[in-house]
């Protein structure tokens, strides 16, 4: 029993050291960092969506290109997307009775941009494509999207 948990440890190792050793990354392969205007060939989506209502809101339940479940934003968090380029990806919000249903991601809007993100406040969705300067995009609605 213990030697196979020292093989299993010493398999462990060897296989790092090989990584290593070709220059290969164990991180994450697709951070937001990652994506750069150079890399314009890739075929990459990155989606950002950050809840930034103030600490004593409820959470923001984010539902992504139709998914059935969904996704609770705490204020203050984020979550992020990796998805292809192809067509057009919806999200629908739920927020303390509100709703929002948008494109997250227009290729007729978009201009070729390969990262979009969105902040979620009390008063709608916000699009950027360099995570500094917003355009509101959406306001909620009341019990309906």
């Amino acid at each position: 029993m213990w030697c196979r948990y020292l093989s299993a440890r010493v398999l462990v190792v060897v296989v790092l050291m090989c990584l290593m050793m070709n220059e290969l990354s164990l991180a994450y392969p697709f951070s937001e960092s990652s994506l750069n205007a150079s890399d314009a060939n890739i075929n990459v989506l990155f989606l950002s969506f950050f809840n930034g209502m103030s600490p004593n809101n409820k959470n923001v339940n984010l539902f992504y290109n139709n998914q059935k479940d969904g996704v609770y934003l705490l204020p203050g968090k984020g979550f992020t997307k990796l998805d292809n380029l192809n067509g057009r990806k919806s999200a629908e919000m739920w927020w303390n009775g509100y709703c929002c249903s948008i494109y997250a991601y227009d290729p007729s809007t978009e201009g070729g941009h390969q990262k979009v993100y969105w902040l979620i406040k009390e008063d709608g969705a916000y699009h950027s494509w360099d995570n500094a300067s917003w355009q509101k995009r959406k306001g909620w609605t009341f019990n309906k999207c």
